[in-house]
């Protein structure tokens, strides 16, 4: 293994762009520079109707809020702290007697403001007010103890999933738009290049020369021909308008949303992280022949400061025939996207994926993609649902919500994405009430299904502690009693035949080998092998096996639990009754710490044949 690269620094003569205009027209004005590289915003903080020293306090706190070592890092995230700031200002601009310092505010006026607002933001703004007081030595005690418990009734939102169908339908509608654009600017490029090497005749095809020469001139020189007077030459309008025609170069706000909107259906991210990709990717298969796979780096910034940075590997699902255009794989979509959007990026020196020419309110290389575009184009698509929403029956149009693609991703595939196993079972899933009464039904017979056949197959068998405790006086006798040879009944008392859940009486001829071949098969398949013995010594092991699967249903949702261990529970329950209550629970208290790596070993797959 290679021992890697230096990380990049800086040049030598960097210095960190100026935050404050401290000497300037404007000492209450902060300039906010987001991750990713996108456009710094600037904040004013003038305007807030409280006194000059409170302006300052907030100033300070926002600018460590929105810094590096902050939680409010993104230009969004940004946005909602200063609302908050605002309406915390506003209410103390209200008062008969507003703090003229931080050390002047008390509880009432905390309480004061949590009364005005509206319960829509009550969750945000609390949070945002709590972050810039916390750690302030300036501010009471009083206050910040007030702020810290007090909490927002959680809302009740109902965000269920598409059914199949109309998942299907919305992908599809993406996938044609992402198609389409990415046909119209290949066209476009390649009558370019056709036409700047000369390979169109003006003779014999002047509307097609005129065509080239149309988009020559706006490559060169990002804009249409015009007449002195300012007007449009007029074989622009006969070759369908200024936007149609730098459509065939770049990429509209249009073509990009739809193709944001498509990762989504893919991928199962949320549009925020989806929005921050790069441009740059990773490609660890080297372009080779192998799976086409590309490693880009992805932020959620609600994952908290240490945790918003992911790397997300983007896969070719394979299958597509050559020369096709594939928009069925999130890696072939992120390879098209690089491909529409890498001229703005030239023009414009972004360096995210996502990116487009803006023809309204000016000619402008867009160097990101906003949600509320994304919105936008959702809103325009008439995509049929599979309810009615009318009182005759006609299909109703779908509303079409990336939150909601990404709820219908996690209930079809059951993988969490960006978050845990625990977070997709109880935040997501069980979020999910239009279909929860489904899922608890293929759950519940998953569930019979796999405890019946765990059942009906083949019980390890157990020795029990009276015949241990006789083994060692008349081993022939309760040798007969359990079908096994005096010697090896000796062995496994001894535990000279110990796997992990028992002993194995004959390991080259179990029934998941070849005859007179050692067995390879899981520890776990000794559940259901006559082979296999249980002794009062292997007790403590099969208790902490069963305890550890038991809890690992809240790891994970309950129908992947239900599918991998509700047999084995099932069959570890059952030997557990073979024994005891008191015995059962002294193994449970009582497990060594040999006995206990071992368990680890055995859950962490450590033991298996590689």
């Amino acid at each position: 293994m290679s021992s890697g690269r230096r990380a990049a620094l800086p040049p030598m003569a960097y210095r960190l762009p100026a935050r404050f205009d401290d000497r300037g027209d404007h000492p209450l004005r902060l300039t906010v520079f987001p991750e990713h590289g996108r456009s710094a915003v600037e904040f004013d903080f003038a305007a807030l109707p409280v006194s000059d020293v409170m302006r300052r306090w907030f100033l300070e706190r926002f600018a460590l809020a929105t810094g590096p070592s902050g939680s409010y890092r993104t230009e969004r995230s940004a946005r909602s702290l200063m609302s908050a700031v605002r309406s915390f200002a506003a209410y103390l601009g209200l008062l008969d007697h507003p703090p003229d310092a931080p050390n002047g505010l008390r509880g009432a006026h905390w309480d004061g403001w949590v009364l005005t607002l509206s319960p829509g933001t009550r969750k945000s703004f609390y949070g945002a007010m709590r972050t810039l007081s916390r750690g302030c030595e300036d501010i009471p005690g009083e206050f910040f103890a007030r702020a810290a418990r007090t909490r927002a009734p959680e809302r009740s939102v109902k965000l269920p999933s598409y059914t199949p169908d109309e998942f299907k339908r919305i992908t599809a509608v993406a996938k044609s738009d992402v198609r389409e654009a990415v046909q119209r600017v290949r066209r476009g490029r390649a009558l370019l290049v056709e036409w700047r090497a000369g390979d169109v005749d003006r003779t014999d095809d002047p509307h097609r020369w005129e065509h080239g020469a149309l988009l020559d001139h706006i490559d060169r020189h990002d804009q249409i021909p015009r007449y002195p007077s300012g007007r449009n030459v007029k074989r622009v309008a006969q070759h369908g308008g200024s936007a149609v025609l730098f459509g065939q170069l770049y990429p509209t706000v249009w073509d990009v949303s739809a193709a944001a909107v498509l990762l989504v259906c893919l991928t199962g991210h949320n549009l925020s992280p989806v929005l921050s990709l790069p441009a740059e990717a990773h490609r660890p298969d080297g372009d080779s022949g192998g799976t086409k796979t590309a490693l880009v780096d992805m932020l959620k910034p609600r994952r908290g400061r240490n945790r918003a940075h992911m790397n997300v590997a983007l896969t070719d699902v394979g299958g597509q025939a050559d020369g096709r255009t594939d928009v069925s794989s999130a890696f072939g979509v992120y390879e098209l996207v690089r491909e529409l959007t890498a001229p703005v990026r030239a023009r414009s020196g972004s360096e995210l994926l996502f990116g487009y020419l803006g023809i309204k309110q000016g000619l402008a290389f867009r160097p990101e993609l906003r949600e509320t575009a994304v919105s936008r184009w959702a809103r325009s698509q008439q995509v049929v649902a599979d309810a009615p929403s009318t009182s005759d029956g006609e299909a109703g149009v779908l509303s079409i919500d990336t939150r909601r693609l990404r709820m219908t991703w996690l209930q079809v595939h059951e993988r969490p994405v960006a978050h845990t196993e625990q977070t997709l079972a109880n935040d997501y899933l069980a979020r999910n009430r239009g279909n929860l009464a489904e899922y608890q039904k293929v759950v519940a017979d998953t569930l019979e299904e796999q405890v019946t056949t765990a059942r009906e197959q083949v019980h390890m068998r157990t020795i029990t502690i009276e015949q241990a405790d006789r083994a060692a006086r008349e081993p022939e006798v309760v040798a007969a009693e359990v079908d096994l040879a005096p010697t090896v009944l000796t062995d496994l008392i001894a535990g000279s035949l110990d796997t992990v859940l028992g002993g194995c009486t004959d390991f080259r001829g179990g029934p998941h080998a070849a005859p007179g071949q050692p067995c390879a098969a899981s520890f776990l398949m000794c559940l259901s092998c006559p082979c296999a013995r249980a002794t009062p010594a292997h007790l403590p092991v099969i208790v902490a096996v069963h305890d550890r699967l038991h809890d690992k249903a809240n790891e994970m949702t309950p129908l992947q639990w239900a599918q991998r261990f509700a047999g084995p529970v099932a069959q570890l329950t059952d030997i557990m009754h073979r024994y005891p209550t008191i015995a059962v629970d002294d193994a449970r208290a009582h497990i060594g710490p040999e006995q206990q790596d071992l368990v680890e070993r055995f859950l962490s797959r450590s033991l298996d044949v590689q």
